[in-house]
Protein backbone atom coordinates (compact mmCIF):
# COMPACT_ATOMS: atom_id res chain seq x y z
CA UNK A 1 0.00 0.00 0.00
CA UNK A 2 2.82 2.05 0.84
CA UNK A 3 3.98 1.83 -3.22
CA UNK A 4 0.18 2.40 -4.02
CA UNK A 5 0.26 5.70 -1.53
CA UNK A 6 4.41 7.08 -3.03
CA UNK A 7 3.01 6.79 -6.75
CA UNK A 8 -1.06 8.23 -6.03
CA UNK A 9 -1.98 5.15 -7.54
CA UNK A 10 -6.10 4.73 -7.48
CA UNK A 11 -6.54 7.67 -5.23
CA UNK A 12 -9.73 8.07 -4.09
CA UNK A 13 -9.46 10.92 -1.91
CA UNK A 14 -7.70 14.47 -2.35
CA UNK A 15 -6.63 16.67 0.73
CA UNK A 16 -5.89 20.39 0.52
CA UNK A 17 -3.63 21.10 3.09
CA UNK A 18 -1.86 23.60 5.24
CA UNK A 19 -2.46 27.36 4.73
CA UNK A 20 -1.20 26.86 0.69
CA UNK A 21 -3.70 23.90 0.20
CA UNK A 22 -1.17 21.50 -0.80
CA UNK A 23 -2.87 18.44 -2.38
CA UNK A 24 -2.20 15.17 -1.10
CA UNK A 25 -3.64 11.70 -2.38
CA UNK A 26 -4.80 9.14 -0.75
CA UNK A 27 -7.13 5.99 -0.37
CA UNK A 28 -10.17 6.06 2.16
CA UNK A 29 -10.19 2.34 3.21
CA UNK A 30 -6.64 3.09 4.12
CA UNK A 31 -7.63 5.57 6.18
CA UNK A 32 -10.83 4.79 7.53
CA UNK A 33 -9.77 1.61 8.74
CA UNK A 34 -7.00 3.64 10.94
CA UNK A 35 -8.80 5.91 12.03
CA UNK A 36 -12.53 6.99 13.20
CA UNK A 37 -12.32 10.47 12.65
CA UNK A 38 -11.38 9.57 8.76
CA UNK A 39 -14.26 6.95 8.83
CA UNK A 40 -17.31 9.60 9.90
CA UNK A 41 -15.53 11.76 7.24
CA UNK A 42 -16.33 9.07 4.47
CA UNK A 43 -19.29 7.06 5.66
CA UNK A 44 -22.77 8.57 6.96
CA UNK A 45 -24.91 11.12 6.45
CA UNK A 46 -22.59 13.90 7.16
CA UNK A 47 -19.79 12.54 4.91
CA UNK A 48 -17.70 14.42 2.77
CA UNK A 49 -18.18 13.93 -0.71
CA UNK A 50 -15.93 16.27 -2.23
CA UNK A 51 -11.96 17.41 -1.78
CA UNK A 52 -11.36 17.64 1.77
CA UNK A 53 -9.56 21.08 3.52
CA UNK A 54 -6.89 20.65 6.49
CA UNK A 55 -5.96 24.12 7.56
CA UNK A 56 -4.44 23.45 10.90
CA UNK A 57 -1.66 20.73 9.90
CA UNK A 58 0.87 21.25 7.52
CA UNK A 59 1.67 19.13 4.02
CA UNK A 60 4.90 17.68 6.28
CA UNK A 61 3.21 16.59 8.90
CA UNK A 62 0.04 15.47 7.51
CA UNK A 63 2.40 13.34 5.36
CA UNK A 64 3.96 12.08 8.00
CA UNK A 65 1.24 10.68 9.33
CA UNK A 66 -0.17 9.20 6.56
CA UNK A 67 3.38 7.35 6.33
CA UNK A 68 2.63 6.07 9.84
CA UNK A 69 -0.90 4.81 8.66
CA UNK A 70 0.14 3.11 5.73
CA UNK A 71 3.55 1.64 7.14
CA UNK A 72 3.37 2.13 11.21
CA UNK A 73 7.01 3.31 10.62
CA UNK A 74 8.13 6.61 11.38
CA UNK A 75 10.77 8.97 12.98
CA UNK A 76 9.78 10.75 15.84
CA UNK A 77 12.35 13.49 16.64
CA UNK A 78 12.16 16.80 19.22
CA UNK A 79 11.24 18.70 16.28
CA UNK A 80 8.28 16.80 14.99
CA UNK A 81 6.73 15.93 18.10
CA UNK A 82 4.27 18.26 18.65
CA UNK A 83 2.78 18.08 14.92
CA UNK A 84 2.29 14.39 15.48
CA UNK A 85 1.22 14.71 18.91
CA UNK A 86 -1.48 17.43 17.65
CA UNK A 87 -2.46 14.87 14.49
CA UNK A 88 -2.83 12.05 16.49
CA UNK A 89 -5.42 13.36 18.75
CA UNK A 90 -7.10 14.84 16.06
CA UNK A 91 -7.71 12.10 14.10
CA UNK A 92 -7.80 9.08 17.08
CA UNK A 93 -4.59 7.51 16.23
CA UNK A 94 -4.14 5.78 19.52
CA UNK A 95 -0.86 3.94 18.62
CA UNK A 96 0.63 6.92 17.28
CA UNK A 97 -0.28 8.72 20.08
CA UNK A 98 0.74 6.21 22.16
CA UNK A 99 4.52 5.85 20.56
CA UNK A 100 4.72 9.91 20.90
CA UNK A 101 4.02 9.39 24.57
CA UNK A 102 7.30 7.29 24.72
CA UNK A 103 9.17 9.58 22.88
CA UNK A 104 7.90 12.19 25.67
CA UNK A 105 8.88 9.95 28.52
CA UNK A 106 11.94 9.11 27.83
CA UNK A 107 13.25 12.80 26.84
CA UNK A 108 12.01 14.09 30.00
CA UNK A 109 15.86 13.77 31.42
CA UNK A 110 17.52 14.49 28.33
CA UNK A 111 19.17 17.74 26.39
CA UNK A 112 14.80 18.79 25.08
CA UNK A 113 13.48 18.91 28.28
CA UNK A 114 11.90 22.27 27.70
CA UNK A 115 10.41 20.90 24.12
CA UNK A 116 8.90 18.00 26.36
CA UNK A 117 7.38 20.31 29.12
CA UNK A 118 5.57 22.70 26.60
CA UNK A 119 4.06 19.82 24.41
CA UNK A 120 2.84 17.90 27.97
CA UNK A 121 1.78 21.35 28.76
CA UNK A 122 -0.07 22.03 25.13
CA UNK A 123 -1.98 18.35 25.55
CA UNK A 124 -2.67 18.03 29.06
CA UNK A 125 -0.52 15.63 30.15
CA UNK A 126 -0.19 16.59 33.48
CA UNK A 127 2.45 14.03 34.86
CA UNK A 128 4.18 14.32 32.06
CA UNK A 129 4.14 18.31 32.30
CA UNK A 130 5.15 17.70 36.45
CA UNK A 131 8.37 15.29 35.57
CA UNK A 132 9.66 17.95 32.65
CA UNK A 133 8.97 20.89 35.49
CA UNK A 134 10.54 19.55 38.34
CA UNK A 135 13.73 18.34 35.67
CA UNK A 136 13.91 21.94 34.77
CA UNK A 137 14.63 23.13 38.11
CA UNK A 138 17.34 20.78 39.04
CA UNK A 139 18.79 21.26 35.61
CA UNK A 140 18.06 24.89 35.69
CA UNK A 141 21.40 26.43 33.88
CA UNK A 142 21.29 24.08 31.44
CA UNK A 143 18.17 24.29 30.52
CA UNK A 144 17.70 28.35 30.05
CA UNK A 145 21.01 27.94 28.08
CA UNK A 146 19.52 25.73 25.48
CA UNK A 147 17.43 26.45 22.11
CA UNK A 148 14.12 25.03 22.95
CA UNK A 149 14.22 27.47 25.91
CA UNK A 150 13.40 30.42 23.65
CA UNK A 151 10.49 28.54 22.06
CA UNK A 152 8.57 28.01 25.24
CA UNK A 153 5.43 29.66 25.26
CA UNK A 154 4.73 32.66 28.21
CA UNK A 155 2.45 30.45 30.57
CA UNK A 156 5.50 27.96 30.59
CA UNK A 157 7.92 30.77 31.60
CA UNK A 158 5.75 32.40 34.38
CA UNK A 159 5.81 28.08 35.94
CA UNK A 160 10.06 27.92 35.77
CA UNK A 161 10.78 31.18 36.70
CA UNK A 162 8.57 31.83 39.11
CA UNK A 163 9.16 28.68 41.31
CA UNK A 164 12.25 28.97 44.63
CA UNK A 165 12.80 25.82 43.45
CA UNK A 166 15.14 26.56 40.15
CA UNK A 167 18.25 25.77 40.48
CA UNK A 168 19.80 28.75 38.42
CA UNK A 169 21.26 31.99 39.08
CA UNK A 170 19.51 35.18 38.51
CA UNK A 171 21.94 36.75 35.99
CA UNK A 172 21.54 33.79 33.55
CA UNK A 173 17.87 33.96 34.04
CA UNK A 174 17.30 37.64 32.91
CA UNK A 175 19.97 37.28 30.33
CA UNK A 176 18.13 34.17 28.11
CA UNK A 177 14.52 35.74 29.09
CA UNK A 178 15.93 39.47 27.46
CA UNK A 179 16.89 36.80 24.67
CA UNK A 180 13.51 35.05 24.64
CA UNK A 181 12.21 38.25 24.75
CA UNK A 182 13.65 39.49 21.60
CA UNK A 183 13.02 36.76 19.00
CA UNK A 184 9.13 37.49 20.65
CA UNK A 185 10.04 40.74 19.10
CA UNK A 186 11.49 39.72 15.74
CA UNK A 187 8.59 37.10 15.34
CA UNK A 188 6.19 40.23 15.31
CA UNK A 189 8.49 42.97 13.01
CA UNK A 190 9.18 44.71 16.10
CA UNK A 191 12.68 46.29 16.52
CA UNK A 192 14.72 44.38 19.56
CA UNK A 193 14.22 48.10 21.56
CA UNK A 194 15.05 48.01 25.63
CA UNK A 195 11.30 49.22 25.41
CA UNK A 196 9.83 46.36 23.71
CA UNK A 197 11.87 43.84 25.32
CA UNK A 198 9.94 45.00 28.21
CA UNK A 199 6.73 44.62 26.53
CA UNK A 200 7.14 41.37 25.24
CA UNK A 201 8.05 40.57 28.62
CA UNK A 202 5.23 41.68 29.74
CA UNK A 203 4.56 40.46 33.69
CA UNK A 204 7.19 37.95 33.19
CA UNK A 205 9.43 40.86 34.00
CA UNK A 206 8.47 41.17 37.53
CA UNK A 207 9.20 36.85 38.31
CA UNK A 208 13.15 38.26 37.88
CA UNK A 209 14.34 38.21 41.04
CA UNK A 210 16.80 41.73 40.26
CA UNK A 211 17.55 42.09 44.34
CA UNK A 212 19.12 38.93 44.50
CA UNK A 213 21.61 39.84 41.78
CA UNK A 214 24.89 41.04 42.91
CA UNK A 215 25.34 45.04 42.71
CA UNK A 216 27.41 44.56 40.34
CA UNK A 217 26.29 42.91 37.98
CA UNK A 218 22.88 45.18 37.97
CA UNK A 219 24.78 48.13 37.57
CA UNK A 220 26.40 46.89 34.47
CA UNK A 221 23.82 44.60 32.93
CA UNK A 222 20.98 45.91 34.33
CA UNK A 223 20.62 49.22 35.33
CA UNK A 224 22.61 50.53 31.73
CA UNK A 225 19.46 49.56 30.02
CA UNK A 226 15.84 50.96 29.70
CA UNK A 227 14.22 47.85 30.36
CA UNK A 228 13.13 48.51 33.92
CA UNK A 229 11.95 52.02 34.75
CA UNK A 230 14.31 54.89 36.67
CA UNK A 231 11.92 54.23 39.81
CA UNK A 232 12.12 50.22 39.54
CA UNK A 233 16.18 50.89 39.64
CA UNK A 234 15.73 52.64 42.81
CA UNK A 235 13.87 50.52 44.40
CA UNK A 236 16.68 47.40 43.49
CA UNK A 237 19.10 49.62 44.91
CA UNK A 238 17.25 50.56 47.40
CA UNK A 239 17.40 46.95 48.63
CA UNK A 240 21.07 46.43 48.09
CA UNK A 241 21.53 49.00 51.21
CA UNK A 242 19.09 47.33 53.31
CA UNK A 243 15.51 49.02 52.22
CA UNK A 244 13.23 45.98 50.91
CA UNK A 245 10.98 46.48 48.04
CA UNK A 246 7.60 45.07 47.22
CA UNK A 247 8.18 45.25 43.26
CA UNK A 248 10.77 42.32 42.79
CA UNK A 249 10.88 38.84 45.49
CA UNK A 250 14.47 39.22 46.88
CA UNK A 251 14.54 35.43 47.93
CA UNK A 252 17.11 33.29 46.97
CA UNK A 253 16.24 30.43 44.60
CA UNK A 254 17.47 26.99 45.30
CA UNK A 255 21.11 28.03 46.64
CA UNK A 256 23.80 28.27 43.59
CA UNK A 257 27.31 27.55 45.20
CA UNK A 258 30.22 28.91 43.77
CA UNK A 259 33.81 26.86 45.20
CA UNK A 260 36.50 29.47 45.31
CA UNK A 261 40.13 27.59 45.19
CA UNK A 262 42.82 29.75 46.34
CA UNK A 263 46.11 27.54 45.05
CA UNK A 264 46.50 26.15 41.72
CA UNK A 265 48.53 23.08 42.99
CA UNK A 266 49.35 21.10 45.81
CA UNK A 267 52.90 19.90 47.44
CA UNK A 268 54.02 18.05 50.76
CA UNK A 269 54.23 18.58 53.73
CA UNK A 270 52.13 20.61 56.31
CA UNK A 271 52.20 19.83 59.88
CA UNK A 272 48.85 19.36 61.68
CA UNK A 273 49.58 19.11 65.46
CA UNK A 274 46.83 21.00 67.12
CA UNK A 275 48.29 24.22 66.46
CA UNK A 276 46.27 26.88 64.73
CA UNK A 277 46.03 27.88 61.34
CA UNK A 278 44.50 31.51 60.03
CA UNK A 279 43.20 33.31 57.27
CA UNK A 280 41.25 36.71 56.43
CA UNK A 281 39.35 36.67 53.78
CA UNK A 282 36.58 39.21 51.95
CA UNK A 283 33.96 38.90 49.27
CA UNK A 284 32.96 41.34 46.26
CA UNK A 285 29.26 41.45 47.20
CA UNK A 286 27.00 39.74 49.42
CA UNK A 287 27.11 36.01 50.26
CA UNK A 288 27.09 33.10 52.57
CA UNK A 289 29.61 30.84 53.57
CA UNK A 290 28.28 27.48 53.59
CA UNK A 291 31.93 24.85 54.03
CA UNK A 292 35.52 25.51 53.76
CA UNK A 293 37.79 23.11 52.19
CA UNK A 294 40.82 21.00 54.14
CA UNK A 295 44.09 19.74 52.40
CA UNK A 296 43.89 15.22 53.76
CA UNK A 297 46.62 13.38 54.78
CA UNK A 298 49.48 12.61 51.93
CA UNK A 299 49.41 8.90 52.76
CA UNK A 300 45.38 9.21 51.50
CA UNK A 301 44.42 7.12 54.86
CA UNK A 302 43.56 8.43 59.06
CA UNK A 303 41.57 10.92 60.56
CA UNK A 304 41.48 13.96 61.49
CA UNK A 305 39.90 15.56 64.00
CA UNK A 306 38.77 19.44 63.36
CA UNK A 307 37.63 22.67 64.73
CA UNK A 308 36.80 25.54 62.42
CA UNK A 309 35.65 28.60 63.31
CA UNK A 310 34.77 31.87 61.51
CA UNK A 311 34.84 35.20 63.35
CA UNK A 312 34.24 38.92 62.17
CA UNK A 313 36.81 40.64 64.48
CA UNK A 314 36.87 39.19 67.56
CA UNK A 315 33.19 37.93 67.19
CA UNK A 316 33.01 34.24 66.78
CA UNK A 317 30.13 34.23 64.24
CA UNK A 318 30.43 29.94 63.73
CA UNK A 319 31.60 26.97 64.99
CA UNK A 320 32.01 23.27 63.67
CA UNK A 321 33.81 20.07 65.07
CA UNK A 322 34.29 17.86 63.35
CA UNK A 323 36.52 14.82 61.72
CA UNK A 324 37.44 13.51 58.45
CA UNK A 325 38.98 10.77 56.65
CA UNK A 326 41.47 10.39 54.22
CA UNK A 327 40.73 8.25 51.53
CA UNK A 328 42.84 7.01 48.52
CA UNK A 329 43.25 9.54 44.99
CA UNK A 330 41.54 12.58 47.21
CA UNK A 331 43.71 15.87 48.66
CA UNK A 332 40.64 17.99 49.17
CA UNK A 333 37.80 17.41 51.34
CA UNK A 334 34.98 19.65 52.09
CA UNK A 335 33.90 20.49 55.70
CA UNK A 336 30.37 21.67 55.99
CA UNK A 337 29.53 24.31 58.63
CA UNK A 338 27.14 23.60 60.99
CA UNK A 339 26.15 27.15 60.87
CA UNK A 340 26.70 28.92 57.43
CA UNK A 341 27.65 32.42 57.77
CA UNK A 342 26.28 35.65 55.81
CA UNK A 343 28.88 37.69 54.84
CA UNK A 344 28.82 41.24 54.05
CA UNK A 345 30.65 42.91 50.82
CA UNK A 346 33.68 44.14 51.82
CA UNK A 347 33.76 43.29 55.09
CA UNK A 348 36.74 41.22 56.53
CA UNK A 349 35.92 37.57 57.94
CA UNK A 350 38.62 34.86 60.04
CA UNK A 351 38.70 31.48 59.80
CA UNK A 352 40.20 29.77 62.54
CA UNK A 353 41.37 25.50 62.01
CA UNK A 354 42.62 23.76 64.48
CA UNK A 355 43.15 20.37 63.13
CA UNK A 356 44.69 17.49 64.50
CA UNK A 357 46.11 14.21 62.78
CA UNK A 358 48.74 12.70 60.32
CA UNK A 359 50.93 15.00 57.99
CA UNK A 360 48.68 16.63 55.61
CA UNK A 361 49.07 17.99 51.20
CA UNK A 362 49.38 21.85 51.62
CA UNK A 363 48.93 24.57 48.75
CA UNK A 364 50.82 25.56 46.15
CA UNK A 365 50.90 29.06 43.58
CA UNK A 366 48.31 30.51 46.03
CA UNK A 367 46.43 33.44 44.69
CA UNK A 368 45.70 36.50 46.94
CA UNK A 369 42.29 37.34 44.53
CA UNK A 370 39.70 34.80 43.19
CA UNK A 371 37.38 35.90 40.67
CA UNK A 372 34.81 33.44 39.74
CA UNK A 373 31.43 34.12 37.49
CA UNK A 374 32.98 36.98 36.02
CA UNK A 375 31.99 39.47 39.03
CA UNK A 376 32.35 37.93 42.34
CA UNK A 377 35.89 38.01 43.70
CA UNK A 378 37.19 36.68 47.00
CA UNK A 379 40.35 38.65 48.63
CA UNK A 380 42.51 36.43 51.27
CA UNK A 381 44.55 38.31 53.42
CA UNK A 382 46.98 37.53 56.22
CA UNK A 383 45.14 37.10 59.53
CA UNK A 384 44.18 39.13 61.81
CA UNK A 385 44.18 36.55 64.36
CA UNK A 386 47.40 34.68 65.42
CA UNK A 387 48.24 31.89 63.43
CA UNK A 388 50.84 30.16 64.86
CA UNK A 389 50.80 27.10 62.86
CA UNK A 390 51.91 29.71 59.40
CA UNK A 391 48.82 29.65 57.31
CA UNK A 392 48.87 32.41 55.51
CA UNK A 393 47.78 34.33 51.92
CA UNK A 394 50.46 32.13 50.26
CA UNK A 395 51.08 29.64 51.99
CA UNK A 396 49.63 26.38 54.32
CA UNK A 397 46.02 24.76 54.80
CA UNK A 398 42.28 25.73 53.68
CA UNK A 399 42.65 25.85 50.38
CA UNK A 400 39.61 26.92 49.45
CA UNK A 401 35.86 28.17 50.60
CA UNK A 402 32.28 27.17 49.24
CA UNK A 403 29.79 29.97 48.90
CA UNK A 404 26.17 29.97 48.32
CA UNK A 405 24.82 33.14 45.64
Amino acid sequence: MKYMLDNQLMCDVTFHVGSDKSPIKAHKYMLASASPVFYSMFEGPLSEKGDVDIVDITPEYFDMMLQYIYTEKFVIDAKNIKGLLYGSEKYMLQTLKDKCSDFLTSSVNGDHACVVFQTAHDFHMKDLETDALNFIFKKGRACFESDDFLHLSSDCLTLIVESDKLYCDEPTIYQRMVQWAKLRCEEHSMPTTDENVRKSLGDLLYLIRFPSMTSKYFTDEVSSTNILTFEERVRVYEHFNDKKTDIFSSKLRMPHSIRVQRCEDSSTFWAVDGSTDCIDFQTSDNAKLSAILLFGSTNYSGSHDVKVQILQGSTILSTTQTQFYSIPDQEIYKISLDSPVKVVAETRYSIRLTMKGPYTFKGKNYLKKVTISGDFAVTFLSSSLPSPNGTNEIDGQIPGLIFEL
